[in-house]
């Protein structure tokens, strides 16, 4: 302990991690005691708030690592995920956001399921909640879990502490202010962790270019890497089939964006119309600059540090060498980390909570709450999530990117993004075909990734989104036309 309060990489690391709960902490004396405030701030969201604190929860520890370590080994070619996070992006915040937030308000809806259930009736609406709470509960707690395995790295990397002390005190640190100041504090805390993300991802590149020599020399030197002549071809040496597996990978990575609930509640609590375009410009921009400032970091180091046994942890190797960087902007460095890493985990606890004590105790159960019995409810089920979660992170050390790609991702982009489009833009949606592409689109993310062989061809949030968009179309074909007008007066108010 003395070591640590002597060390200027942990004191800055500390100082700045004590004023982020205090800030998640001061968010709870706002707080209006009610469900719509815990979980949307009373769809509040000013454009610059409701930006950055989407952004900031949709690109969690997998881009400060994650991104930073495929960079790494893959070179320029990553930067086409960047072109398709943008399109997504803007898909979100302009076709999307509005009609989202005008269905969520109408429908006095407060969580992803509840919009797609309120236009229908009966079992399909049911339905929906069950599969939606599920989904939700097992992808999310995947999700969540790939993150601590992140912060468990990035302490272990750091401060030599072990991987399990690394998930705990993460784990510990996200689950008391999301507990205490709700979505409010979420959103606070997130803006200040977007800003400090994109900070440090845009600052370091270019630190590592200068002293490799300036862009040219940076350019030349990973041109000629021995260890791979591909880092400078924009696709990767790929050619026929593999280019087909390559593109659907990059390009098929933000098909996910609009089923992540995490985001999209962002989305249901922005105050107004203009808070949203203003929000689309902000958060499109961020992520661009996120995006390669992430990417030239992962080829920057490849130059400068050559052959890294873990190369997601270049920030944390960044962060500890004196030569590069001061001590106390070293601590910054692993702040930003955290801040990625907690900047998803407490939106994706809050969201997992909601699941629990709205859509399964209110909403399914019908059960009549008091609003001091539902504070308590919806932060025991907070504390609840969190603890699978960091039980699921304890057990294994794997690769972040990788792990959240595969299940929390994907799962979720292909068992809501495809619901979500249709409800919001077609109004010939039912509600048995928004059950049936759900269920088709999780069980083929999980089963197509079962088939290394497949996966390593084509990403399996390809097949799984392109299959539950099938379903829906096919089952809502098939059935009565629907008797509502949700989507229509939903498309009508965000014209």
């Amino acid at each position: 302990m003395r070591e640590l309060l002597q060390d200027p990489v942990a004191i800055s690391f500390f100082v700045y991690t004590l004023a982020i709960f205090g800030l998640g902490i001061y968010s709870a004396r706002l707080s209006k005691g009610t469900a719509a405030d815990f979980f949307l701030a009373d769809r509040g969201l000013g454009a610059w708030v409701a930006a950055l604190s989407a952004s900031a929860s949709a690109e969690s520890g997998w881009v400060t690592m994650g991104l930073v370590g495929m960079a790494y080994k893959t070179g320029v070619a990553a930067l086409w995920i960047v072109v398709g996070t943008f399109a997504a992006f803007l898909f979100n915040w302009f076709v999307i956001a509005w009609r989202l937030r005008t269905s969520a308000q109408q429908s006095d809806s407060l969580t992803l399921p509840d919009v797609l259930a309120a236009p229908h009736r009966g079992s399909a609406a049911t339905m929906i909640r069950i599969v939606g709470v599920l989904i939700i509960l097992s992808m999310l707690a995947a999700y969540v879990a790939a993150n601590l395995n992140a912060a468990g790295k990035m302490f272990q990397e750091t401060f030599d502490w072990t991987y399990a002390t690394g998930v705990l005190i993460g784990a510990g640190f996200v689950i008391i202010y999301t507990i205490t100041g709700g979505f409010r504090a979420v959103a606070w805390t997130d803006v200040v962790q977007g800003s400090f993300m994109i900070f440090i991802v845009i600052v370091l590149p270019v630190m590592l270019i200068s002293k490799i020599g300036g862009w040219n020399e940076f350019w030349s030197k990973l041109a000629a890497d021995p260890r791979s002549s591909t880092l400078t071809d924009p696709v990767a040496g790929n050619t026929g089939l593999a280019l087909i597996g390559f593109f659907a990978l990059y390009l098929g990575i933000p098909l996910g964006n609009p089923g992540q609930p995490h985001v999209l509640i962002r989305l249901m609590a922005v105050k107004d119309k203009t808070a949203v375009l203003r929000g689309g410009v902000i958060s499109s921009a961020w992520v661009v600059a996120l995006f390669t400032g992430a990417i030239f970091l992962g080829m920057a180091a490849r130059v400068t540090f050559g052959e890294m046994a873990d190369p997601e942890a270049t920030l944390m190797v960044i962060a500890t060498d004196s030569s590069i960087v001061p001590g106390f902007v070293g601590g910054m460095i692993i702040a930003a980390v955290l801040a990625a890493i907690c900047s998803t985990v407490d939106s994706q606890l809050l969201v997992s909570a909601s699941a629990v004590s709205h859509d399964v105790m209110v909403k399914l159960f019908g059960i009549e709450l008091s609003p001091k019995v539902q504070m308590v409810i919806d932060r025991l089920a907070v504390l609840a999530v969190g603890a699978i979660a960091t039980a699921i992170a304890m057990s294994d050390v794997r690769s972040v990117f990788d792990f959240v790609l595969a299940y929390g991702w994907a799962g979720l982009g292909a068992g809501f993004g495809p619901a979500l489009i249709m409800t919001l833009l077609w109004r010939r949606t039912t509600g048995w075909g928004v059950v049936t592409g759900m269920v088709v689109g999780v069980a083929t993310a999980i089963i197509w990734k079962q088939f290394p062989d497949l996966q390593k061809q084509v990403y399996n949030l390809v097949p799984a989104f392109a299959f539950s968009l099938m379903t829906i179309v096919i089952v809502s074909l098939a059935m009565p036309k629907p008797r509502n007008d949700s989507a229509s007066a939903a498309d009508a108010a965000a014209r």
